[in-house]
This record gives structure tokens, C-alpha cells and sequence, in this order.
């Protein structure tokens, strides 16, 4: 039976309650706040279990923009691509190391904010 022909129904028999249709009646609301979320949280590290980096020279691309991101942080880490979903690359450097890049990281829209993606680059002597 049609969601309207359930409506007339409902309507000519006073029940106008039930005149919502089945599938709004048990919607959940998803209760959004006004936070801005990371869309890369990225660590830096000397070696693959060596220290974590804090003045690393870190960028981030899109492929339209690029943005020099700084440590913040206990450990530190690299935030960027704020609410901003796109395909990045991140590329890591320190004088004395060899650099790391990492590409094709992709940020997607989640329900209320950017889905969060984890990057590890590790600096090789």
C-alpha cells in the first residue's frame, strides 16, 4: 500500500498520527557539533621506531593548495585539511634525513565532520 493511500486512510479515520509515513516516523536525529575536525593527524619519526619529530618541515597538497603545517602537542603532531575532504600528499623533511612522502590519502565526508586519517612518515638517516 502507497504512503499517500496510508495517509487517507489515517486521515478519514482521524488518526492523524498515523498519517506520517512509516519510514520518518523512526528517523534518529544525528546531533552535529560545531567542532572543526582534522582531516590528516600526521606523525613524523626518525627511524621506524625512532623518536617522534617535532621540527619537521611538514607540507600538505591537494593538488590546488599547499599548506606548511607546524607540530602541536604532546607528542607532537601535525594537523591539517581541516573539515576540508580531497586526495593529499604529505611530504616530510629535517636537514640531515632523508625525506618521506606519502601520496593518494584520501579524506572522505563523514557524517558531521571529515573522516580522520592517520599518517605515519618516518625519516631515514
Amino acid at each position: 500500500m502507497s504512503d499517500r493511500r496510508v495517509r487517507r486512510i489515517a486521515w478519514t479515520l482521524g488518526l492523524a498520527a498515523l498519517a506520517v509515513p512509516v519510514s520518518m516516523a523512526c528517523e534518529p536525529t544525528l546531533a552535529c557539533d560545531t567542532s572543526a575536525a582534522a582531516g590528516l593527524v600526521i606523525t613524523v619519526t626518525q627511524g621506524l621506531n625512532g623518536p617522534v619529530l617535532c621540527d619537521a618541515e611538514v607540507t600538505v597538497s591537494d593538488g590546488a593548495t599547499t599548506e606548511k603545517v607546524s607540530a602541536q602537542g604532546s607528542p607532537c603532531v601535525y594537523t591539517a585539511a581541516y573539515e576540508k575532504p580531497g586526495t593529499y600528499t604529505v611530504v616530510a623533511a629535517k636537514a640531515g634525513l632523508k625525506s618521506a612522502t606519502k601520496t593518494g590519502i584520501v579524506v572522505d565526508n563523514g557524517e558531521c565532520h571529515v573522516e580522520t586519517q592517520q599518517v605515519t612518515l618516518v625519516l631515514e638517516l
